[in-house]
């Protein structure tokens, strides 16, 4: 995936992100855990959420704790980090999966996949933004740098709701996960009311100011959709 161009648009949509979804400062972040059995290794879970599919909500089974590519180095305690593509997948077949993140505005706990301050089942706790970190100095001229590397480093995973594009036939398997950002409530909104990550692409490729992305990372998810 092409991200050139987008690099320091990337870094301010995962800055506010994190921001919006935890309503802390970077300087006093603290990191939950990162819900690693070992770095890039999540712990194995057994639990449900949902996805957005084709005009209808997909409930997701996860039985197997999140993949963060390590031959891409990050310094989050999970392994995890974002900005920059896997180089090595845990699988030769996978699927998309695009989190929508909100931009400078919250979403109720009770209307998101996941919320923010929750770590998801089979989710990394933390990622690593330091790949970021020269396009996200001048947003904080308030910090030294030895702060900010410190804050980006084992970053909080924000809120997001999960959108996909195939179903594997209702078998689990290895998904990409892509981060989508939005700057828009009211955007936020009509993705949610459309349920489809087609209408999400129609306002990519019609370049619409409120969305960026995808934004690739290291990590994969292991869950069946149905």
């Amino acid at each position: 995936m092409k991200i050139k161009g987008v690099r320091s648009r990337v870094a301010v949509v995962l800055a506010v992100a994190a921001l919006a979804a935890t309503g802390v400062a970077v300087a006093a972040q603290t990191a939950p855990s990162s819900n690693a059995s070992s770095t890039g290794h999540g712990v194995d879970e057994f639990g449900m959420t949902k996805a957005f599919y084709n005009g209808h909500q997909a409930p997701f089974t996860y039985t197997k704790g999140f993949f963060c590519d390590t031959s891409v180095a990050s310094t989050a305690t999970s392994g995890c980090e974002a900005g920059a593509p896997y180089t090595t997948a845990p699988s030769a077949q996978h699927d998309p999966l695009y989190i929508t993140v909100p931009l400078g505005f919250t979403v109720p706990m009770s209307m998101q996949d996941c919320p923010a301050g929750l770590v998801c089942v089979d989710h990394p706790g933390t990622i690593d933004m330091t790949r970021l970190e020269s396009a996200l100095k001048p947003l904080y001229p308030q910090l030294t740098d030895a702060a900010l590397t410190t804050a980006l480093q084992n970053f909080a995973v924000p809120g997001h709701d999960h959108f996909i594009t195939d179903l594997n036939r209702g078998k689990p398997e290895w998904w990409d996960v892509q981060v989508v950002g939005v700057t828009s409530p009211t955007v936020y909104k009509q993705m949610v009311a459309h349920k489809s990550y087609s209408y999400i692409q129609k306002l990519i490729t019609k370049k619409n100011k409120n969305v960026v992305g995808p934004i690739p990372t290291n990590l994969f998810l292991f869950f069946s959709a149905k």
